[in-house]
């Protein structure tokens, strides 16, 4: 037989080979070894060339083995069915349920939250723009009054000619009121007359109590004086006619009109230009 080995500890295996093959030795040869003779065994190690592949040559010289080995490793799974339902726990499925529904209330109500922050910014917008909407609309609405005024203003200053101006007199010899309130309607202008004044009304002299364009149509006015015995005189009544387009000058002489309660109506002085 021969066999090949390789490195120090393959001699020392090939050495213990070699004496269990050998076999038990002859009754004489113990005995020589007994007396000291001793057998010489020589192990040589030949000298092969080495393969390109070793793996290669060694999985095809073991492949019996190999595939017996792969072959107790193989299993057989085995999954039997004998199509009996079993009954699941009242516990588990009910729990199973109130996930289910603590879910869907979960959703529901950020649904519901979602839905109502969507509500809120459209309101929001909604509000803004009506805001807007009416901010524009009354900035219009501005603008074209603003226009009308001002034609209004252009027609008035521009083409009105009708004025009317209020002069009164008659105070010769008596003592001049302080004020006179001059009334039309509910309209009412209060003038003070200064020291002035009344010291030349006093004296025959006139005062001016008010000049400004006015309609071309009848105007009725009331005149009521103040301070002194004029407090208690009644108003004066006075009515006159204002023509387009003509300045009309009404000068009311209070001459016959005393300053105690018995007095006479005054006389109305009208001229235009």
């Amino acid at each position: 037989m021969k066999m090949l080995f390789r490195g120090s500890a393959s001699v020392a295996v090939a050495v213990a080979i070699a004496a269990a093959g050998a076999g038990p030795l002859p009754a004489g040869a113990g005995e020589a070894g007994a007396v000291g003779e001793s057998q010489r065994v020589e192990v040589k190690r030949q000298k092969i060339d080495e393969p390109d592949q070793p793996t290669l040559v060694f999985l095809k010289e073991n492949r019996v083995f190999l595939r017996a080995e792969l072959d107790r490793l193989r299993q057989l799974v085995k999954v039997t069915r004998d199509g009996s339902a079993e009954l699941l726990d009242e516990r588990l499925l009910r729990l199973r349920e109130m996930a289910a529904a603590v879910a869907a209330a979960r959703d529901t109500v950020g649904d519901a939250e979602a839905a109502s922050a969507a509500r809120d910014r459209l309101e929001s917008v909604a509000e803004i723009a009506n805001l807007e909407a009416q901010l524009d609309l009354m900035d219009s609405l501005l603008a074209a009054q603003k226009q009308r005024l001002a034609w209004l203003e252009a027609d008035y200053l521009g083409q009105q000619r009708t004025a009317l101006v209020v002069v009164v007199g008659g105070f010769a010899g008596r003592e001049a009121p302080e004020s006179v309130v001059l009334a039309e309607g509910d309209e009412s202008r209060r003038v003070d007359f200064t020291p002035e004044q009344r010291t030349a009304l006093a004296q025959g002299g006139v005062a001016q109590v008010h000049h400004a364009f006015v309609e071309p149509r009848t105007h009725e006015f009331r005149l009521a004086f103040e301070g002194g015995d004029w407090q208690e005189a009644p108003p004066a009544l006075v009515s006159v006619e204002t023509p387009r387009d003509r300045l009309t000058f009404l000068e009311i002489d209070l001459g016959g009109t005393d300053s105690g309660r018995n007095g006479g109506a005054p006389a109305a002085v009208v001229w235009q230009r």
